[in-house]
């Protein structure tokens, strides 16, 4: 579904909104544009805020939202967080994160079913996490895999307590680092509903997933797709240890400046049969142009490839051809 943007000055004049994006601009969010927000932000289904974090002001009108959310028994189903520009200094996120944990402690005032905070670049606590659960019984989305700058605190049994009191919880992003044996487990329970994504962000070999507890996971939800992304830091051995045959890996990101020749020849070898998106931030090579020629001859159900560095034609030539449901692609010529 769309979603519907709001502009300075432009607000549709509808019963009820699917969707609605607030941009969030300390000049150009003047009175006639709260008193449009405060009208209609009670029939929003879908909210999105999108904000330049940096600018004090624009992090008080997030909380501002917040409030006007509290004030109004509303139709929010879904929130999503979009953070742009430079980085705050530390803790200077406090009053958006302040805003919201009002928010989700205003009980009879709130039901979300989707959360995405990928976008995001503030640290998030353990008790924050928690209250999401434990204020949305009927959330089925939680993505909270963002990139702070930092150490992630974040525990795994946090996930174990969020997974118990949200059984509809279908799609979870998460740090690498917050998945353990307990995880799983939860995920195991026999009246656990289907379980249908994991998107893993990786700074590096925090835990461990043995390759017989993935196949546990795949047998008890046969539908589960798996998105993993590897930080900057993340060496070729650890993603190597990472890396399992038997998992349902959907989407792929490898964000390094190191040669990936041998890891695209074992996504070549194991994921062929559910790799969709791929996107690869390395060096260029003659091997790097043979790797993925191969890769493409197998993997046929990719969507998406963007490759961060220049490849030959052969290359380009290769993917338009093999790849009949590619939609979105960056791949150039030196």
């Amino acid at each position: 579904m769309d979603l519907l943007t709001v502009l300075p000055y432009s607000l549709c004049c509808d019963n009820a909104f699917p969707a609605l994006t607030a941009s969030c601009n300390a000049e150009e969010m003047e009175e006639c544009m709260w008193q449009c927000l405060r009208r209609y932000l009670c029939h929003v289904i879908h909210l999105r805020i999108v904000l330049d974090q940096s600018q004090k002001a624009n992090r008080r009108q997030v909380a501002h939202i917040f409030d006007m959310l509290i004030q109004q028994r509303g139709k929010l189903q879904a929130l999503c967080l979009v953070c742009c520009g430079r980085r705050p200094d530390f803790g200077s996120s406090q009053d958006i994160l302040q805003g919201f944990r009002k928010f989700c402690l205003s009980k009879d005032k709130i039901d979300l079913h989707y959360i995405d905070f990928r976008q995001t670049s503030f640290m998030l606590e353990n008790g924050i996490v928690h209250l999401i659960g434990t204020s949305n019984p009927n959330l089925h989305t939680l993505l909270i895999n963002n990139h702070p700058s930092g150490v992630i605190f974040l525990r795994p049994q946090t996930i174990v307590e969020v997974l118990r009191v949200c059984p509809k919880l279908s799609t979870l992003g998460v740090y690498h680092a917050m998945l353990s044996e307990d995880v799983i487990q939860e995920l195991l329970k026999p009246d656990r509903e289907p379980f249908l994504f994991l998107d893993i962000f990786c700074k590096g070999l925090d835990s461990y997933i043995s390759e017989e507890l993935w196949s546990a996971l795949t047998e008890k939800h046969p539908q589960l797709r798996v998105g993993l992304e590897f930080g900057p830091m993340v060496s070729t051995w650890e993603i190597s240890m990472i890396l399992k045959p038997n998992i349902p890996v959907t989407a792929l990101k490898f964000d390094t400046l190191t040669s990936m020749v041998r890891q695209i020849q074992y996504v070549t070898d194991n994921y062929s049969r559910t790799l969709e998106r791929l996107v690869l931030h390395t060096t260029p090579s003659d091997d790097l142009n043979l790797s993925l020629i191969e890769l493409v001859r197998t993997c046929v159900h990719l969507k998406e490839i963007h490759c961060r560095c220049a490849v030959s034609q052969a290359v380009i030539d290769a993917f338009l051809l093999n790849c009949p449901r590619l939609i979105r692609y960056t791949l150039s010529t030196p």
